[in-house]
């Protein structure tokens, strides 16, 4: 069992395979008590062993519910307010000078936590060292409350926040491990992803990663205004408060349970079918432009960069929206009601209809809703982010996970998160309930992280054997398709693209 001597302490990990592994390290005081909804406070040193044999509790979160037909599942975790630990894979705890794989994970703001992602075949495999995280989520993460106390105004980001202070802690201690504190690539999927970007185009960042990976973020965010007001006060008033005469004093009285209940639907607002867009009528626990932290939006914070952007990989999953078809409701539409749908979003509906038979013959029309929440979610803030950094000058590449499962019943395709089942081995894992079905592609995780590592490694994407991944530019496009087959596209998909862009 190794103990490494870190600047705030000494720290005993344990020995596996091929790598060494330290768990449930505290990067932040516990953000409880006077500190929920503060921003994190650094961690203060210690002189007796730190033991990193076991995870930290993840953050505050529902149980999730048991469902043998569930696409995807992981398994049941301890939480705790007290939350912020992160989680070190290295291959040796010495003094080389290794990448930085930084990972923040997805959840929907809500729920996941770091303990699921198992560095340990990029660190044996490929020579890096792998940083996951938890951070705050749900109310105590991602809740506005600036109207309530003024020095709060960047609440709304607090769980952005915790990941820039893994981020210093990172770059402050990652030497200890092994580790380059001047080459962390962060990279994280969906939440993980939006934060990703978040990062990308959050100042107070800068200089403390060099390159990223973007999967399937959603950063068409909206600025702090009256709706996180509004459903701020909703919040207090569910708890039982009154937001104009105790409004914080409820907030930060209530239980952790009683928080994490918030994340339930508020049985006074009533759902509407639509296509998952942000504005102020929708808001809910996720990051804004709060002016400050995040002063603009993503896309353009990163086009003003320029060639000053650091280089990165940007993707998703084809058909991300099956994974969230409910959104568009679960009745089956008529032509027209599925135009109707489009043009109240404020889309030429026709024209969608149009442009979703290209991308999948013959489908009904709800499946053309379905489809397109994959864009009007996840794909078009990709693009934003793409285009952006290479009409500016900046380097990026694109990527897109097409496998399907061969179970000729599933509807999800290839779903949202799909290639996390190949990036971290979880198709190896018992216990993990994923969508790449019984017959997934062996190769397709070693690939991927060949990639990822070698980008991390050289700021150029590329594995041996595999398709040369040519970079992201305007008007080709070209995308390095991720199936059971490695291939480069120019144009992929152009008609949806099209129809959302031109």
């Amino acid at each position: 069992m190794p103990v490494i001597h870190t600047p705030l302490g000494p720290v005993r990990g344990k020995t596996s395979d091929g790598y060494d592994v330290f768990r449930g390290i505290r990067y932040a005081q516990p953000p409880t008590g006077e500190l929920r909804f503060k921003p994190p406070v650094p961690v203060e040193s210690w002189s007796d062993e730190y033991d990193a044999m076991q995870y930290g509790p993840s953050a505050a979160q529902p149980p999730p519910e048991v469902d043998e037909n569930a696409a995807m599942q992981l398994p049941p975790e301890p939480t705790s307010e007290d939350c912020l630990f992160l989680n070190v894979y290295t291959p040796a705890a010495d003094d080389g000078t290794r990448p930085v794989l930084f990972w923040i994970h997805g959840g929907g703001y809500v729920t996941g936590s770091g303990r699921h992602y198992n560095g340990r075949l990029f660190a044996r495999d490929h020579n890096v060292v792998v940083v996951t995280i938890n951070y705050r989520m749900g109310a105590i993460g991602f809740m506005h409350v600036g109207h309530l106390e003024s020095d709060l105004d960047e609440s709304v980001n607090n769980g952005i926040l915790d990941q820039i202070c893994a981020l210093e802690w990172t770059r402050d201690n990652i030497v200890a491990f092994g580790g380059d504190p001047n080459n962390v690539l962060i990279f994280g999927e969906s939440a993980g992803g939006t934060s990703t970007a978040m990062i990308l185009g959050c100042p107070r960042a800068e200089g403390l990663f060099h390159k990223a990976v973007v999967h399937s973020p959603h950063v068409d965010i909206i600025p702090v205004g009256d709706g996180h007001t509004n459903y701020t006060n909703r919040c207090i008033e569910r708890l039982g408060g009154d937001p104009l005469k105790d409004g914080m004093e409820t907030l930060r009285n209530a239980g952790i349970e009683e928080l994490v209940a918030l994340n339930a639907p508020d049985p006074k607002a009533a759902a509407t079918a639509g296509l998952g867009l942000r504005s102020p009528d929708s808001v809910s626990f996720s990051p804004a432009i709060d002016g400050n932290l995040i002063p603009r939006p993503i896309a353009d914070t990163i086009r003003s960069r320029g060639q000053s952007n650091v280089p990165f990989l940007g993707g998703g999953c084809r058909h991300e929206g099956t994974l969230f078809a409910n959104i568009v409701g679960s009745t089956e539409y008529t032509e027209q009601e599925a135009i109707d749908l489009f043009q109240r979003e404020g889309f030429d509906g026709r024209r969608a209809m149009a442009a979703y038979e290209q991308f999948a013959p013959a489908s009904t029309p709800r499946q053309k809703l379905v489809y397109a929440l994959t864009d009007t979610m996840f794909r078009n803030s990709m693009v934003r982010i793409l285009d952006a950094a290479a009409e500016s000058g900046g380097t990026c590449w694109s990527w897109m996970c097409t496998f399907e499962n061969d179970q000729s019943d599933d509807q999800l395709r290839a779903t949202h998160a799909m290639e996390l089942s190949f990036l971290w081995d979880w198709i190896s894992f018992p216990g993990f309930v994923t969508a790449a079905g019984p017959n997934p592609p062996s190769d397709l995780g070693a690939a991927m992280r060949q990639y990822w590592a070698n980008f991390a490694h050289t700021g150029r994407p590329s594995a041996e054997g595999e398709p040369e991944w040519t970079p992201y530019s305007i008007p080709d496009r070209s995308v390095l398709i991720l199936d059971a087959e490695r291939r480069v596209e120019i144009g992929f998909d152009d008609a949806v693209r099209q129809f959302w862009f031109e």
